[in-house]
């Protein structure tokens, strides 16, 4: 299982610097980690310093460490144009039935974002890295995107209302096969995201984190983020405030009169000061914890990111257990994967589904005189062989 560090906030806070800093930190542990970026602008790209495309992209040949960009709204229009065919083929006869309804559906806020999540379990469910950074849209696309069961859910009744009454009336004929299709592939949607859903409330395997700056705006969006996600049950366990201007010295300010550069500091300085305060209070009774970044004297990109790496998990940075997915001993495989036990398991033991998604246990073994036991007390799987 990979576990899931994900990564939300307004846009230009610096999300993606500090999610690629985090995703160095445990890849340079030894950790076989992903980064997952579904923002459109794909900072990534930039952040990192090379070019990253739609399948896993490996950063440094020294770190076990790879990066991926998700195009949503071309997962969206995917998903959406089998949904399109499908009611073509089912309720196309129809008089006056258009299909193109569709495209209210593919347009509703997070709907896009809902699909990159939807990969992220995806990734999560599978042993293939052992971390996964999730550098995801700005904030309202991702608490939308939580939202979209239910709206998926609603139009699915209105499907099967559609078909129950179609069916009841002579002289039309509905595909059965492909309504069935139709159901099928939105049902699996919903539960994939229901699935992630659960993940997400398990801070044992995910943390989600927070990304802000000490601003009106900042401090807003972030107060609306924590109380959304608090009532869906779902923690945060660190906010992140990126951009801080430092507590210089008493002997620096006091150039301030004379100096229009340290005047426009200890001016910037001031106003940050209140929403710091703010931040505070809001984490003050909560298990959130609140994390400072400090306005850096370099630009935070390339090889400069180890050095942001050191600071924002340092001994008062962020912090989070993590172990590895795989456990390789001489003769069994520990499997760490939530709800690896509902899994179902293929005859060699090898491979497990969830949904329509196959997994594959990335280890070279023969598949022969194995055995699997699931342990849910610590929610693993472990696969024993025995010697020839």
């Amino acid at each position: 299982m990979g576990y899931l560090l994900l990564f939300t906030g307004k846009g230009g806070v610096g999300k993606s610097t500090i999610s690629a800093a985090t995703a160095l930190h445990h890849a340079t542990q030894g950790l076989r980690t992903l980064l997952v970026s579904s923002d459109p602008a794909h900072s990534t790209d930039d952040v990192l310093g090379i070019k990253v495309g739609s399948q896993p992209t490996r950063v440094d040949e020294n770190f076990p460490l790879w990066a991926k960009n998700l195009n949503a709204e071309e997962m969206a229009g995917d998903f959406f144009g089998k949904m399109e065919k499908l009611m073509d083929s089912s309720f196309g006869s129809l008089p006056g039935f258009d299909s193109s309804m569709l495209s209210d559906l593919s347009n509703f806020p997070g709907m896009d974002e809902a699909f990159a999540m939807e990969e992220i379990e995806r990734l999560c469910a599978s042993a293939d890295y052992d971390v996964i950074v999730f550098d995801t849209a700005p904030t309202g696309h991702t608490l939308k995107a939580l939202s979209a069961p239910d709206f998926l859910n609603t139009f699915l009744l209105k499907v099967l209302r559609m078909k129950a009454k179609i069916e009841n009336l002579k002289g039309f004929f509905i595909k059965k096969g492909d309504t069935s299709k139709l159901v099928d592939l939105l049902e699996d949607f919903v539960a994939r995201i229901e699935r992630l859903k659960i993940l997400l409330r398990n801070p044992e395997y995910v943390s989600i984190n927070l990304v802000t700056i000490p601003t009106e705006a900042g401090f807003g969006e972030c107060h609306r983020t924590v109380r959304y996600l608090e009532n869906m049950n779902i923690p945060v366990q660190h906010l992140v405030v990126n951009q801080i201007i430092p507590a210089f010295t008493p002997d620096v300010w006091a150039i301030a009169p004379t100096n229009p550069a340290v005047a426009l500091l200890k001016t910037e300085y001031d106003i940050q000061q209140p929403y710091l305060a703010r931040f505070k209070k809001l984490t003050s009774s909560t298990t959130i914890r609140l994390v400072g970044m400090t306005r850096l004297p370099f630009e935070p990109r390339s090889s400069r990111l180890v050095d942001v790496a050191h600071t924002l998990w340092g001994e008062r940075g962020l912090n989070f257990q993590i172990k590895p997915s795989l456990e390789v001993q001489e003769d069994s495989l520990i499997i760490h994967v939530p709800y690896l036990g509902n899994a179902k398991w293929t005859k060699d033991n090898w491979t497990y589904r969830f949904g329509d998604s196959i997994h594959h246990i990335p280890l070279d073994k023969p598949a022969t005189k194995i055995t699997r036991k699931t342990d849910k007390k610590n929610n693993s799987v472990i696969l024993s062989w025995a010697n020839d």
